[in-house]
Formats: structure tokens, sequence, C-alpha cells
């Protein structure tokens, strides 16, 4: 069956179909394909046709151009910057008893989709396509094969899965009011597929999952299976990059970036026809004059040639290539700003003040905080509904990362070192500069934590036994060692060796002796 290539002739064929359609599907359905194709680039990007012809230009001149202008991909980098930010550190789950307990857990977390696809992976997937659409749908469903006994269905690997739906294929959902007050899915439509004259497509309610097929608007939709839904609810969760005042709806995080990277797309299409113009100056001759452009070439002028005929090079200027360049500047600029990004992917982030710098960082946090919230959210929902397929109850917490090490690492690194070397006779205050060196430098959680846990046990150490020092290996630092323990601690010279035995195969070494001891 065909999934979604057209909006515009989808959205017509559904319509001709008779189907309902959600109100917000209609609005949406060319700008959901118009996101799409802004993240994917290339041939999606070129087919989209989103290069704005010129007034009486041809068609093949068209289609030539389209195939040279190339695509810098704003979208996509912002997109991916969001996710590298909120997966460098996992989630950190507690399933709760029941679900940990669970013999499918191991199963399901390395095989989330059945398609090979891990859990974590999984979520990063609705992620990326939450924040391209403004929202996605997961399902989480379980095979239908009869089993007699738990012990079967675990043999034959029988377990909840969950797939992702993007919102071109949910034509159509519905909220109802629970007795509590709070709002839950009634309703929700899939699109299945379009075969040339039939639609495919199932609505899931409470208590059922009925898939039909049509043929057309004068014909009633047929029935093709129905599948009873013992869960009571919905199994569907809406997975937000952003919350809209319609549910189901959510708000695109390149809905305004996609726009601007149109125009500079254009703008690069304008670049390259006028450098290629200016690069290649046209011959003006007249009809009779035997002449071509190029290096070695030869110019046969008629015998009676006027003189203020001669041929001669016609040279744009190129004068507007600045400010092409200019403008495309201005506009990658602006969609730094849109996406809170101007302190991290700006190649001139050393021209913004440390405190506009610092504000861009705040902004970029709290924005990360908010799609880690949603996705959290989201999470805990998806989990609730895998343990009813398993008659079990999910009470586990979800916890994404509250907040994000955003900062300007050179600019960080130097001020640490600078105030490092003022050598503070405060030790916790040193303590603390050599904490905050460590983040900025590793990345890596795990190491991280060692870095700081041994610090932690040496100052223990320290606060123990004063004396403790620990083994000197860069000549840098241990000269400035020996220094604070003749000048602060009063040590001898036999009490220095006492401490740091090293240092007299150091300088043996400095004076260049082998490892006989000879000279």
């Amino acid at each position: 069956m065909a999934q979604i290539n057209d909006a515009f002739d989808v959205k017509y064929r559904l319509e001709y179909y008779g189907l309902q359609l959600h109100p917000e599907w209609r609005d949406n359905i060319r700008r959901w394909q118009y996101y799409s194709d802004s993240f994917n680039g290339g041939n999606d990007y070129r087919e989209g046709r989103y290069l704005i012809k010129y007034v009486l230009e041809s068609q093949e001149d068209y289609d030539s151009r389209l195939r040279q202008t190339p695509l810098d991909n704003h979208v996509k980098s912002v997109v991916e910057t969001y996710n590298s930010f909120l997966f460098r550190t996992p989630p950190k789950r507690d399933y709760g008893t029941q679900v940990a307990n669970d013999p499918s857990l191991d199963a399901f977390l390395q095989d989330a989709d059945l398609d090979g696809r891990t859990f974590n992976a999984f979520m990063r997937d609705c992620a990326t396509y939450s924040s391209i659409y403004g929202h996605v749908w997961v399902g989480i469903d379980k095979p239908s094969v009869v089993v007699n006994t738990r012990a079967e269905e675990l043999q034959q690997e029988i377990r909840p899965y969950v797939s992702l739906h993007t919102p071109e294929n949910v034509i159509d959902w519905s909220y109802a009011r629970k007795p509590n007050g709070v709002y839950a899915l009634k309703s929700i439509t899939m699109l299945d597929g379009i075969e040339e004259d039939k639609v495919y497509y199932r609505t899931i309610t409470t208590t059922e999952t009925t898939v039909y097929v049509k043929a057309g608007m004068n014909d009633d939709a047929n029935i093709v299976e129905v599948f009873e839904n013992p869960l009571g609810v919905v199994p569907f969760v809406p997975v937000y990059a952003g919350r809209s005042q319609t549910k189901g709806l959510g708000i695109s995080d390149i809905a305004d970036i996609a726009d601007v990277q149109r125009g500079i797309y254009n703008e690069l299409s304008e670049l390259e026809q006028l450098i290629r113009v200016s690069n290649h100056p046209s011959l003006v001759k007249t009809g009779s004059t035997q002449a071509s452009a190029g290096a070695g070439s030869v110019i046969d002028l008629p015998d009676d040639l006027d003189p203020n005929l001669k041929p001669f090079l016609l040279e744009p200027s190129g004068s507007g290539i600045t400010q092409i360049i200019s403008s495309i500047n201005e506009k990658v600029d602006s969609i730094n700003r849109m996406a809170n990004m101007g302190g991290v992917r700006s190649t001139t982030t050393r021209t913004m003040s440390g405190v506009a710098l610092q504000t861009e960082f705040q902004l970029l946090n709290a924005r990360l905080s908010q799609k880690a919230d949603l996705l959290e959210l989201a999470e805990e929902q998806i989990w609730s509904i895998w343990a009813q397929w398993q008659n079990i109850a999910f009470d586990g917490v979800i916890d994404y990362p509250d907040s994000f090490n955003i900062h300007d690492k050179e600019n960080t690194i130097a001020v640490l070192k600078q105030a490092k070397e003022t050598q503070p006779a405060n030790q916790e205050l040193l303590r603390e500069i050599d904490v905050m060196l460590a983040k900025a430098l590793i990345t890596d959680e795990d190491t991280l934590e060692q870095v700081i846990n041994g610090q932690n046990d040496l100052q223990e150490q320290r606060e123990v036994d004063p004396t403790m020092h620990s083994p000197m290996t860069n000549p840098t630092d241990m000269i400035a060692h020996i220094r604070e323990m003749i000048e602060k601690d009063g040590l001898t010279n036999e009490q220095i060796m006492e401490l740091h035995p090293e240092i007299s195969g150091f300088f043996n070494n400095q004076n260049g002796g082998d490892d006989n001891g000879n000279g």
C-alpha cells in the first residue's frame, strides 16, 4: 500500500472517498509534509519545488537550476543538536516492582518495535519526529495470539511492542472527559494505505479495532477485520515537542526555521547564478565576426568592419555577491536566535558578550528542560499501557535530565584555570574549582563520576592525615608542590623525600642518567 507522498493528492483523495477527517489534519497536512521535506533535504526538498521560479523562466532552465542549487540544512542541524543534549545522559527508569519483574521487560528494551530498535533508540526517534511535526503518536500493541498459559506466551515471545506514527497517517482523533475530569483519548483513526481505487484505514476505540476498506465517496466502507480491545483504553500516546491549545496537536520546533531555511535556499540559488555569470563573461560581437571566447581563441574581423563594432567581453561586476552573502549570514543568525543556539551553532560566538552568551545558554537549557518533561510524561503513559497489556500495574518513575551542561567550554576552562593559578588558601574552594574543571573537560558521565569521587576520597584522606601526599608525575606540578611544602608546610628535604620518593628518580633522569645510574 502506498504511503503519504504528496499531501495535496492524499487530502484530495481522502475527501473524495468521503472519509471523516479531523479539521486540524485538513489544515496542517501540507505543512507537515513541508516540515518533513525541510528535515530530509535532498530529493524530498527538490521535489517539493520550494525553489521560486523566475518570471519567464523556462521549465528546462528551472529544472537545471533546481538540480544545481545546494541546500544548507539548518532544520536537521537544529533538531539533531536538541537530541544530542536530550539524550547525552540516558533517562533514569524506575520500572516499579511489577514491571521490573516481568520476564518480557529485557526483550522489550532490546527490541521495542519488533524491528530490532532498542527502546532508547525508539524514544530518541520520537523526540526527533516530534520536533519536526510538533507531535507524533506512539501505539502500544500486543499480538493477538491465543495461548492457554503465561508460559506458552513467553515461549512464543508474545509481548507488547511499540510503533511510531507521524501525523500525516493519523487522520482523525477525539478526546472525552472521564468521570474524574481527566481527558482521555476516545478514538483514533489511522490511514493504512491507498491503492489506485481503494483506501484502507482503521479506527481504534476503547472497545475494539475495526479495519475498513472504501472504494469511493458513494460506496459504503466495508469492514475487513474487527479486533477486541481488552484494555478499555485507546492504546495510543501523543508525544509532544510543544503543547498547543488543541489536544492531539503539537507545536513544531522548526515551524519558523523551515521558512528561513527556504529563504536561504533561494538566495543560494541566486548566489550560484551570480557567481556563474560573473566568472564567465559574455562575448559581444556582430554576426559577421567569427569569434569565440576563451584562451587561445582567434577573432576574424571583416576588413570593412566599423571600429566602433569591434567585439568585446561583457563582464558583470558581481557586486551583488557580497549583499547576498550578508543576507544569508543574517538569516543564519536569525535561525540561531529562534532555536536559542547562538552560543552552540554560531561560528562567531566570541563577538557575544559574556552576559548575552550566558543568557542564550539559559534559554536553551529552559527549552530543553521543557522538552525533557514532555518526553518524561509520554514515556510514563507508554509504560502504563505496556503494563496493562501484561495485566500488571506500572508504579515506577521515569526521570529525564532537568538541567543540561551547556556552556562556552573554552571560556569556562580559561576562567577556571586563571582561578586555580591564584592558589586560593581555601582548600574547599580549590577542590570546587577542580570539580568544575572536570565537568568542563569530561563528557562521559561515568568517567566524570569516577574523577569526582576520586577527588572526594583524596580530600577525605588529607583531612584525616594532612601529611598525605599523592605521587607527583608532572614536572611543573612537582616543582610547585615542592615550593608549597617548603614555604607553607615548613618541611625539610628529608621529609619531602619521604613523602615523595619519586622525586629522586625524576632528578636523576633530568641529569641525564640512564636506568643503571650512568651519566
